[in-house]
Protein backbone atom coordinates (compact mmCIF):
# COMPACT_ATOMS: atom_id res chain seq x y z
CA UNK A 1 0.00 0.00 0.00
CA UNK A 2 1.55 3.41 -0.90
CA UNK A 3 1.83 5.94 1.26
CA UNK A 4 -0.88 8.48 -0.95
CA UNK A 5 -3.10 5.89 -0.12
CA UNK A 6 -2.58 5.25 3.42
CA UNK A 7 -3.13 9.18 3.34
CA UNK A 8 -6.31 8.67 1.46
CA UNK A 9 -7.56 5.92 4.19
CA UNK A 10 -6.75 8.51 7.11
CA UNK A 11 -9.16 11.28 5.26
CA UNK A 12 -12.03 9.06 4.72
CA UNK A 13 -11.82 7.50 8.17
CA UNK A 14 -12.22 11.43 9.37
CA UNK A 15 -15.22 11.98 7.65
CA UNK A 16 -17.46 10.44 9.25
CA UNK A 17 -15.87 10.72 12.46
CA UNK A 18 -15.76 14.68 12.13
CA UNK A 19 -19.69 14.90 10.97
CA UNK A 20 -20.67 12.73 14.10
CA UNK A 21 -18.99 15.60 16.74
CA UNK A 22 -20.50 17.94 14.31
CA UNK A 23 -24.01 16.41 14.64
CA UNK A 24 -23.67 15.88 18.33
CA UNK A 25 -22.57 19.47 18.92
CA UNK A 26 -25.61 20.46 17.21
CA UNK A 27 -27.73 18.23 18.97
CA UNK A 28 -26.67 19.92 22.45
CA UNK A 29 -27.40 23.59 20.90
CA UNK A 30 -30.52 22.66 19.79
CA UNK A 31 -31.71 20.67 22.96
CA UNK A 32 -30.40 23.05 25.45
CA UNK A 33 -31.55 26.50 24.15
CA UNK A 34 -35.27 27.82 25.64
CA UNK A 35 -36.45 28.38 22.46
CA UNK A 36 -38.56 26.09 20.88
CA UNK A 37 -37.73 24.40 17.70
CA UNK A 38 -39.76 22.90 14.96
CA UNK A 39 -38.86 22.01 11.49
CA UNK A 40 -40.86 19.80 8.56
CA UNK A 41 -39.94 18.96 5.26
CA UNK A 42 -41.30 19.46 1.96
CA UNK A 43 -44.24 16.89 3.09
CA UNK A 44 -45.31 18.60 5.83
CA UNK A 45 -43.97 15.94 8.34
CA UNK A 46 -42.03 17.17 11.45
CA UNK A 47 -38.20 16.47 10.94
CA UNK A 48 -37.24 18.45 14.40
CA UNK A 49 -38.54 18.96 17.88
CA UNK A 50 -36.36 20.04 20.58
CA UNK A 51 -36.86 19.56 24.24
CA UNK A 52 -38.18 22.82 24.26
CA UNK A 53 -40.60 22.15 22.17
CA UNK A 54 -41.62 18.99 24.12
CA UNK A 55 -41.85 20.90 27.16
CA UNK A 56 -43.74 23.72 26.17
CA UNK A 57 -46.06 21.63 23.84
CA UNK A 58 -46.54 18.80 26.26
CA UNK A 59 -45.12 16.35 23.33
CA UNK A 60 -42.21 13.84 22.88
CA UNK A 61 -40.25 13.76 19.98
CA UNK A 62 -40.38 10.31 19.40
CA UNK A 63 -43.67 10.43 19.10
CA UNK A 64 -43.88 13.45 16.70
CA UNK A 65 -41.06 13.03 14.42
CA UNK A 66 -41.92 11.68 11.12
CA UNK A 67 -45.79 12.75 11.73
CA UNK A 68 -47.96 15.41 9.58
CA UNK A 69 -47.64 18.61 11.49
CA UNK A 70 -51.56 18.60 11.14
CA UNK A 71 -52.24 15.34 13.07
CA UNK A 72 -49.99 16.73 15.54
CA UNK A 73 -51.66 19.79 16.02
CA UNK A 74 -55.11 19.12 14.74
CA UNK A 75 -57.16 21.96 16.68
CA UNK A 76 -55.70 24.63 14.80
CA UNK A 77 -57.16 27.18 11.89
CA UNK A 78 -54.83 27.03 8.78
CA UNK A 79 -53.59 30.60 9.61
CA UNK A 80 -52.48 29.43 12.70
CA UNK A 81 -49.95 26.55 11.29
CA UNK A 82 -47.55 29.16 10.58
CA UNK A 83 -44.77 26.34 9.29
CA UNK A 84 -47.06 25.18 6.64
CA UNK A 85 -47.87 28.97 5.95
CA UNK A 86 -44.05 29.85 5.33
CA UNK A 87 -43.53 26.16 3.04
CA UNK A 88 -46.52 27.17 0.83
CA UNK A 89 -46.74 30.65 0.96
CA UNK A 90 -43.51 31.34 1.71
CA UNK A 91 -45.13 33.85 4.24
CA UNK A 92 -41.96 34.35 6.52
CA UNK A 93 -41.41 36.52 9.70
CA UNK A 94 -38.98 37.46 12.59
CA UNK A 95 -39.16 38.13 15.92
CA UNK A 96 -42.70 38.73 15.43
CA UNK A 97 -44.64 39.20 19.32
CA UNK A 98 -48.25 37.88 19.39
CA UNK A 99 -50.04 37.86 22.61
CA UNK A 100 -51.85 34.58 22.32
CA UNK A 101 -50.21 31.26 21.24
CA UNK A 102 -53.25 29.12 19.80
CA UNK A 103 -50.79 25.85 19.82
CA UNK A 104 -50.51 25.67 24.19
CA UNK A 105 -54.06 28.55 24.16
CA UNK A 106 -52.16 30.37 26.63
CA UNK A 107 -52.24 34.35 26.86
CA UNK A 108 -48.69 35.72 27.34
CA UNK A 109 -45.74 37.28 25.01
CA UNK A 110 -44.55 35.20 22.53
CA UNK A 111 -41.83 35.51 19.63
CA UNK A 112 -42.10 33.71 16.65
CA UNK A 113 -39.50 33.50 13.90
CA UNK A 114 -40.24 31.15 10.56
CA UNK A 115 -38.27 30.98 7.49
CA UNK A 116 -37.61 28.35 5.18
CA UNK A 117 -35.10 26.04 4.31
CA UNK A 118 -33.57 25.64 0.78
CA UNK A 119 -30.82 22.89 -0.74
CA UNK A 120 -27.87 24.49 -2.86
CA UNK A 121 -29.60 24.86 -5.74
CA UNK A 122 -32.56 27.20 -3.91
CA UNK A 123 -35.02 24.56 -4.04
CA UNK A 124 -37.82 24.66 -0.40
CA UNK A 125 -36.76 21.44 1.19
CA UNK A 126 -38.72 22.63 4.33
CA UNK A 127 -39.56 25.01 6.90
CA UNK A 128 -38.58 25.97 10.42
CA UNK A 129 -39.90 27.66 13.38
CA UNK A 130 -38.59 29.23 16.29
CA UNK A 131 -40.97 29.57 19.21
CA UNK A 132 -39.59 32.37 22.72
CA UNK A 133 -42.24 32.75 25.17
CA UNK A 134 -40.93 36.11 26.68
CA UNK A 135 -44.03 36.07 29.06
CA UNK A 136 -41.55 36.26 31.85
CA UNK A 137 -38.97 38.50 30.86
CA UNK A 138 -41.53 41.11 29.95
CA UNK A 139 -43.22 41.16 32.73
CA UNK A 140 -40.00 41.43 35.33
CA UNK A 141 -39.13 44.42 32.61
CA UNK A 142 -42.67 46.03 33.60
CA UNK A 143 -42.28 45.53 37.41
CA UNK A 144 -38.49 47.21 37.09
CA UNK A 145 -39.96 49.88 35.11
CA UNK A 146 -43.47 50.63 37.44
CA UNK A 147 -41.21 50.41 40.15
CA UNK A 148 -39.16 53.25 39.24
CA UNK A 149 -42.22 55.22 38.16
CA UNK A 150 -43.64 54.81 41.41
CA UNK A 151 -40.38 55.48 43.52
CA UNK A 152 -40.71 58.59 41.96
CA UNK A 153 -43.87 59.67 42.95
CA UNK A 154 -43.47 58.01 46.57
CA UNK A 155 -41.08 61.61 46.43
CA UNK A 156 -43.30 63.91 44.87
CA UNK A 157 -46.03 62.69 47.13
CA UNK A 158 -43.83 62.94 50.30
CA UNK A 159 -42.30 66.60 49.00
CA UNK A 160 -45.73 67.98 48.21
CA UNK A 161 -47.61 66.37 51.80
CA UNK A 162 -44.12 68.52 53.33
CA UNK A 163 -45.13 71.63 50.95
CA UNK A 164 -48.18 71.80 52.06
CA UNK A 165 -48.06 70.65 56.27
CA UNK A 166 -45.64 73.52 56.47
CA UNK A 167 -48.19 76.32 55.87
CA UNK A 168 -51.25 74.06 56.63
CA UNK A 169 -49.19 74.20 60.39
CA UNK A 170 -48.53 77.71 60.44
CA UNK A 171 -52.35 78.65 59.57
CA UNK A 172 -53.38 76.07 62.63
CA UNK A 173 -51.52 78.33 64.97
CA UNK A 174 -52.77 81.55 63.91
CA UNK A 175 -56.30 79.98 64.45
CA UNK A 176 -56.32 78.19 68.16
CA UNK A 177 -54.66 81.91 69.04
CA UNK A 178 -57.80 83.91 67.48
CA UNK A 179 -59.90 80.89 69.25
CA UNK A 180 -58.64 82.03 72.50
CA UNK A 181 -59.90 85.54 72.00
CA UNK A 182 -63.41 84.68 73.82
CA UNK A 183 -66.28 87.15 72.98
CA UNK A 184 -65.22 87.63 69.41
CA UNK A 185 -68.13 87.28 66.31
CA UNK A 186 -65.78 85.16 64.34
CA UNK A 187 -65.39 82.14 66.57
CA UNK A 188 -67.93 79.87 64.68
CA UNK A 189 -66.09 80.43 61.66
CA UNK A 190 -62.79 79.66 62.64
CA UNK A 191 -63.90 76.72 64.34
CA UNK A 192 -65.26 75.60 61.19
CA UNK A 193 -61.56 76.71 58.86
CA UNK A 194 -59.69 74.68 61.74
CA UNK A 195 -62.15 71.83 61.33
CA UNK A 196 -61.20 71.98 57.37
CA UNK A 197 -57.88 72.19 57.99
CA UNK A 198 -57.42 68.88 60.57
CA UNK A 199 -59.90 67.45 57.50
CA UNK A 200 -56.46 68.34 55.01
CA UNK A 201 -54.04 67.18 57.36
CA UNK A 202 -55.49 63.73 57.79
CA UNK A 203 -55.82 63.33 54.06
CA UNK A 204 -51.85 64.29 53.77
CA UNK A 205 -51.19 61.78 56.15
CA UNK A 206 -53.82 58.89 54.10
CA UNK A 207 -51.94 60.01 51.14
CA UNK A 208 -48.62 59.53 52.48
CA UNK A 209 -49.77 56.28 53.93
CA UNK A 210 -50.17 54.67 50.86
CA UNK A 211 -46.75 54.79 49.58
CA UNK A 212 -45.47 53.47 53.13
CA UNK A 213 -47.30 51.08 55.37
CA UNK A 214 -47.70 51.97 58.95
CA UNK A 215 -46.29 49.23 61.06
CA UNK A 216 -48.73 50.43 64.20
CA UNK A 217 -51.73 49.19 61.19
CA UNK A 218 -50.87 45.88 60.84
CA UNK A 219 -53.94 43.43 62.62
CA UNK A 220 -55.18 39.78 61.41
CA UNK A 221 -58.09 41.19 59.61
CA UNK A 222 -60.89 38.78 58.27
CA UNK A 223 -60.96 39.57 53.97
CA UNK A 224 -64.37 38.22 53.38
CA UNK A 225 -65.98 40.34 56.43
CA UNK A 226 -63.69 43.72 54.64
CA UNK A 227 -64.91 42.29 51.24
CA UNK A 228 -68.73 41.88 52.30
CA UNK A 229 -68.49 45.71 53.97
CA UNK A 230 -67.47 47.12 50.77
CA UNK A 231 -70.04 45.79 48.67
CA UNK A 232 -72.59 46.61 51.35
CA UNK A 233 -71.44 49.91 50.53
CA UNK A 234 -71.12 49.86 46.59
CA UNK A 235 -74.18 47.65 46.02
CA UNK A 236 -76.52 50.83 46.30
CA UNK A 237 -74.34 52.91 43.93
CA UNK A 238 -74.46 50.00 41.58
CA UNK A 239 -78.09 49.45 41.79
CA UNK A 240 -78.48 52.76 39.90
CA UNK A 241 -76.50 52.14 37.65
CA UNK A 242 -78.09 48.54 36.86
CA UNK A 243 -74.86 46.91 37.89
CA UNK A 244 -75.27 43.83 39.68
CA UNK A 245 -73.06 42.21 42.26
CA UNK A 246 -72.20 38.71 42.88
CA UNK A 247 -69.83 36.89 45.18
CA UNK A 248 -68.38 33.65 46.43
CA UNK A 249 -66.40 33.68 49.50
CA UNK A 250 -64.16 30.70 50.91
CA UNK A 251 -65.48 29.40 54.24
CA UNK A 252 -61.88 28.29 54.83
CA UNK A 253 -60.21 32.09 54.88
CA UNK A 254 -57.91 32.53 57.49
CA UNK A 255 -57.39 35.57 58.99
CA UNK A 256 -54.25 37.75 57.44
CA UNK A 257 -51.81 40.32 58.75
CA UNK A 258 -52.50 43.92 57.28
CA UNK A 259 -52.83 47.56 57.54
CA UNK A 260 -56.88 47.09 56.98
CA UNK A 261 -57.54 50.84 56.26
CA UNK A 262 -54.90 50.19 53.34
CA UNK A 263 -56.30 46.72 52.25
CA UNK A 264 -59.98 48.37 52.10
CA UNK A 265 -58.75 51.56 49.81
CA UNK A 266 -56.73 49.38 47.71
CA UNK A 267 -59.84 46.56 46.79
CA UNK A 268 -62.34 50.38 46.48
CA UNK A 269 -60.52 51.58 44.03
CA UNK A 270 -60.92 48.25 41.90
CA UNK A 271 -63.90 48.19 42.52
CA UNK A 272 -64.65 51.74 41.65
CA UNK A 273 -62.64 50.77 38.21
CA UNK A 274 -64.99 47.92 37.87
CA UNK A 275 -68.10 49.65 38.56
CA UNK A 276 -66.76 52.69 35.82
CA UNK A 277 -66.38 49.91 32.88
CA UNK A 278 -69.70 49.49 33.22
CA UNK A 279 -71.66 52.70 32.52
CA UNK A 280 -74.71 50.63 30.98
CA UNK A 281 -74.54 47.99 33.22
CA UNK A 282 -73.40 44.64 33.93
CA UNK A 283 -71.98 42.15 36.76
CA UNK A 284 -69.01 42.54 39.16
CA UNK A 285 -68.28 38.89 40.16
CA UNK A 286 -66.30 38.72 43.64
CA UNK A 287 -64.17 35.67 44.96
CA UNK A 288 -61.80 35.27 47.57
CA UNK A 289 -59.81 31.72 47.81
CA UNK A 290 -56.92 30.61 50.35
CA UNK A 291 -54.52 28.47 48.39
CA UNK A 292 -52.83 26.39 51.46
CA UNK A 293 -50.17 25.17 49.33
CA UNK A 294 -48.52 28.69 48.93
CA UNK A 295 -50.41 29.91 51.96
CA UNK A 296 -51.43 32.93 49.80
CA UNK A 297 -54.77 34.49 50.22
CA UNK A 298 -56.66 35.47 46.75
CA UNK A 299 -59.41 37.78 45.93
CA UNK A 300 -60.15 38.54 42.31
CA UNK A 301 -62.38 40.99 41.01
CA UNK A 302 -64.40 40.03 37.32
CA UNK A 303 -66.81 42.96 35.42
CA UNK A 304 -68.61 42.10 32.12
CA UNK A 305 -67.69 45.32 30.84
CA UNK A 306 -65.85 46.04 27.53
CA UNK A 307 -62.39 45.41 28.96
CA UNK A 308 -58.81 46.56 27.78
CA UNK A 309 -57.40 47.10 24.52
CA UNK A 310 -54.15 44.71 24.51
CA UNK A 311 -51.55 47.73 23.88
CA UNK A 312 -53.17 49.45 26.56
CA UNK A 313 -53.01 46.01 28.84
CA UNK A 314 -48.58 47.14 29.97
CA UNK A 315 -49.69 50.57 30.61
CA UNK A 316 -52.93 50.22 33.09
CA UNK A 317 -50.38 50.52 36.59
CA UNK A 318 -48.98 53.30 35.49
CA UNK A 319 -49.13 56.67 37.49
CA UNK A 320 -51.68 59.30 35.66
CA UNK A 321 -52.86 56.74 32.54
CA UNK A 322 -56.54 56.51 32.25
CA UNK A 323 -58.70 55.82 29.52
CA UNK A 324 -61.62 57.60 31.00
CA UNK A 325 -62.17 61.31 30.23
CA UNK A 326 -62.76 62.03 34.10
CA UNK A 327 -59.90 60.77 36.99
CA UNK A 328 -56.59 61.15 37.46
CA UNK A 329 -55.34 57.56 36.60
CA UNK A 330 -53.78 56.39 40.01
CA UNK A 331 -56.22 54.12 41.53
CA UNK A 332 -54.56 51.30 40.26
CA UNK A 333 -51.67 52.30 40.77
CA UNK A 334 -52.33 53.39 44.10
CA UNK A 335 -53.53 49.52 44.87
CA UNK A 336 -50.72 48.20 43.41
CA UNK A 337 -48.74 50.22 45.60
CA UNK A 338 -50.45 48.75 48.55
CA UNK A 339 -50.15 45.62 47.58
CA UNK A 340 -46.96 44.91 47.28
CA UNK A 341 -45.90 46.69 50.41
CA UNK A 342 -47.85 43.92 52.14
CA UNK A 343 -45.71 41.69 50.09
CA UNK A 344 -48.44 40.52 47.35
CA UNK A 345 -48.64 41.22 43.77
CA UNK A 346 -52.13 41.68 41.45
CA UNK A 347 -52.69 40.53 38.28
CA UNK A 348 -54.82 41.89 35.74
CA UNK A 349 -56.07 39.96 32.86
CA UNK A 350 -58.73 41.58 30.10
CA UNK A 351 -59.64 41.05 26.83
CA UNK A 352 -60.63 43.41 24.49
CA UNK A 353 -65.05 42.81 24.16
CA UNK A 354 -65.05 40.06 27.02
CA UNK A 355 -64.51 42.16 30.58
CA UNK A 356 -61.64 42.64 32.86
CA UNK A 357 -60.29 40.40 36.05
CA UNK A 358 -58.09 42.13 38.81
CA UNK A 359 -56.44 39.64 41.18
CA UNK A 360 -54.88 40.51 44.58
CA UNK A 361 -52.52 37.86 45.94
CA UNK A 362 -51.69 38.44 49.89
CA UNK A 363 -49.42 36.37 52.14
CA UNK A 364 -51.56 35.10 54.72
CA UNK A 365 -48.47 35.74 57.35
CA UNK A 366 -47.20 39.03 55.77
CA UNK A 367 -44.45 40.41 58.45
Amino acid sequence: MTQQNIVMEKHDLCVPVEKKFWQEYSDIILNNTTTAIIAIDREERITLFNRQAEHDFAKKAKDVIGLPLKQVFPHLADHEHYLLLALHQQREFKDTERYYCPYTNKRGVFSHTVTVVKNARGQIGGAIWLRRDLTCERRLQQEISNAAIQATVSQIAAGTAHEIRNPLTTARGYIQFALSQEGKPVTSYLKTALQEIDQIDRIITELLSFFQPRENGLQFININNMIEDLLGLTQDTGSLSNIHFKSSLDKNMPLCLADATQIKHALLHILRNAMEALPQGGTIAVNSAYGNIKGEICITVCDSGKGIKQEDLAQVFRPFFTTKETGLGLGLTLANRIVQHHGGQIKLESTWGKGTKVSIHLPADYK
